[in-house]
């Protein structure tokens, strides 16, 4: 029997929930890519002032209602100004007041904010949720909405970040222009050396994060492993704990990628999700699920189609998708 929402634990949902995956992009919004970007740099070298697991720990202990109907940036949100204020960095007086001043001069509100009737995809819901449960309240104003309550909380912890100088608007503006730099051309890149180049492969097989270095792209801040599929074996990778993704050559996971419905069924009923993607392997080539977490990463590097032969490496990039480099899909045909 299919457990209800509000009984499931909130830190791990592999194979503990059934629903569609809902594979409706999503644009993330400046509010989104601007909590992507101070998760990313409150913990990166530089500043260590929390790890991933620590930001998890902070999220999953949010009530199961709470944790799912929050949107995913805003449990970003809550938790890096939770650990903020545990570490002593801010306190949450001083956030009640940035608060209060960004109402009053109202910077507590955006205009036909892009994700205003979209946000939803975002959720980790299934499909009986509200569609109209998005994190924007409306305002009397035709085009203006009000930032939710823990968006408002993401403004006033970069505005106190950056007035202390623990970040700079430069650093946080340089680090979304680095993400939406990132994305399946780099991959396809990887890829496409790999399916020419026998003896880079061998090194892409051996270690990944030098290979993916020699073409000029980072590894990222974990380890980067490549699965590569045969015909024997197909890989499929995923995060069951939260949304680990190989950025450094994929950019920012897609929205279902972080859904609950494709973290719980991917390991229990991989050839179904396959399927739902538009997949159909052959009954004997056996899948093989790779769970990724905050210390390693995965590239899946599809079969390269048949009759591509003595094509360049521009024409062959078109074929390596985003998809096939998750697992879901196979390497688009010629």
């Amino acid at each position: 029997m299919t457990q209800k929402p509000e009984e499931l634990p909130t830190h791990d949902v592999a194979g503990r929930f059934a629903a569609p995956i809902d594979q409706t992009p999503h644009e993330p919004a400046h509010w989104e890519k601007e909590a992507d970007a101070i998760r990313l740099l409150l913990a990166d070298k530089k500043r260590q002032i929390f790890t991933t697991d620590e930001s998890r720990r902070v999220q999953e202990a949010l009530d199961a209602e709470t944790y799912w109907k929050l949107p995913y940036y805003e449990r970003w949100i809550h938790g890096f100004s939770s650990l903020l204020k545990e570490k002593g960095v801010l306190q949450e007086a001083e956030l009640v007041t940035e608060e209060a001043r960004l109402r009053a001069t109202g910077e507590d509100k955006v205009e036909d904010p892009p994700s205003h009737h979209h946000h939803h995809h975002d959720h980790d819901h299934d499909h009986d949720h509200d569609h109209d449960d998005h994190p924007y309240q409306e305002d009397d104003d035709a085009g203006i909405a009000v930032l939710s309550p823990l968006q408002l909380r993401g403004r006033a912890v970069r505005n106190l970040l950056v007035a202390r100088g623990i970040l700079s608007a430069e650093e946080i503006r340089a680090q979304i222009e680095a993400m939406d730099s990132r994305g399946e051309h780099l991959g396809a890149r990887v890829v496409v050396r790999a399916w020419t180049d026998a003896a880079f492969a061998s090194r892409l097989a051996a270690d990944a994060g030098a290979a993916v270095e020699e073409l000029g792209l980072s590894r990222g801040e974990t380890v980067l492993t490549a699965l590569f599929n045969t015909p024997a074996v197909h890989n499929l990778v995923v995060c069951t704990l939260c949304s680990c993704y190989p950025r450094s050559v994929l950019g920012r996971p897609p929205a279902w990628y972080k859904s609950r419905a494709y973290r719980a069924r991917a390991v229990r009923d991989p050839r179904g999700v396959l399927a739902e993607f538009g997949t159909q392997l052959p009954e004997g080539t056996s899948i093989r699920v790779h769970d990724s977490n905050a210390e390693l990463r995965y590239l899946v590097v599809p079969r390269r189609p048949a009759g591509t032969e003595g094509w360049d490496a521009a024409k062959l990039e078109q074929l390596v998708t985003r998809d096939s480099m998750i697992g879901v899909t196979e390497a688009r045909r010629p």
